[in-house]
């Protein structure tokens, strides 16, 4: 669950603060594509009913509210503000589109060298409407194959997946929200677990909605706020950029602790997978 830093989530043993950052930490903290990990427990059911909508929609609602607000915190203290963040992923839409992504399509999503590029890549394949694969450059050809091959991906945008593409050619693209015939019932991504042959797991907009909206309700965000995200689904992304904080992307090479990222890039609050605090 989300914390303040001085509530962040703390495993009986081990403190995230305190703990030097794995590679599997680095990897999540850097905005590479890891395999989904497994769901989270349910948040105790509320007797809350929220209307149904898509996760997209709220970020660029969000975007309008506040365009000059810091959507993404780089190494180093840089931002990129909503607007900028915003524009892009619809220039990036829109070229999607013109490949074929839109709602019912796949657009597989793979590493990317600059963590800012695979926000920018997620935002994009959900204004575009279709649901996202994640690719793990370190599967085996044959299980990637498999699932290529199930999916069917319009594209697959990153890198360390053959046929993967760094970027798409986006000038000339319009900077303004793409049209797109998205219902909350549409998917926003086709997930799988780590090997053997097991079945996708396909979260739609509307359920993806519903567990940021809870997760909003028990850890209120909100501008001012810079989120450093570990070892979770990438759809978690969207839930930072909907309230108006900073979503916190660590140098992709830098090593360090999670403590110093803190530190150094002002993060107000923690959202981590219990795997990563109790795996080796």
């Amino acid at each position: 669950m989300a914390a303040g830093v001085g509530e962040a989530l703390r495993d009986p043993v081990r403190d995230p603060l305190r703990e030097p950052v794995r590679d599997r930490d680095r990897d999540a903290a850097r905005g590479a594509v890891l395999p989904e990990v497994p769901e989270l427990p349910p948040l105790p059911r509320r007797t809350v009913r929220y209307p149904a909508t898509t996760a997209v929609g709220p970020v660029e609602a969000q975007a309008a509210r506040t365009p000059d607000a810091p959507a993404l915190v780089l190494a180093g203290g840089e931002t990129v503000g909503y607007r900028e963040l915003n524009a892009s992923a619809n220039r990036l839409a829109r070229a999607l589109a013109a490949r074929g992504a839109r709602p019912g399509a796949v657009v597989g999503l793979a590493a990317f060298r600059r963590p800012a590029e695979l926000v920018t890549a997620l935002l994009a394949v959900a204004k575009s409407g279709a649901a996202y694969l994640p690719l793990d450059p370190s599967d085996t050809p044959g299980r990637r194959e498999r699932l290529l091959a199930e999916n069917a991906p319009v594209c697959v945008l990153g890198e360390g997946v053959p046929g993967a593409l760094a970027g798409l050619e986006t000038e000339g693209e319009l900077p303004t929200d793409p049209p797109r015939a998205l219902t909350p019932h549409h998917l926003l991504c086709v997930g799988y677990g780590p090997g053997g042959r097991p079945s996708a797991v396909r979260l739609t907009h509307a359920e993806a909605d519903r567990r940021v909206r809870e997760l909003q309700a028990a850890h209120p965000l909100g501008p001012g706020d810079r989120v450093l995200q570990l070892g979770l689904p990438l759809w978690e992304y969207l839930w930072p950029l909907r309230t108006g904080a900073a979503v916190v992307l660590a140098d992709p090479w830098q090593e360090g602790e999670v403590g110093a990222l803190v530190r150094e890039l002002g993060v107000t609050a923690v959202r981590v997978a219990p795997g990563v605090l109790l795996g080796g």
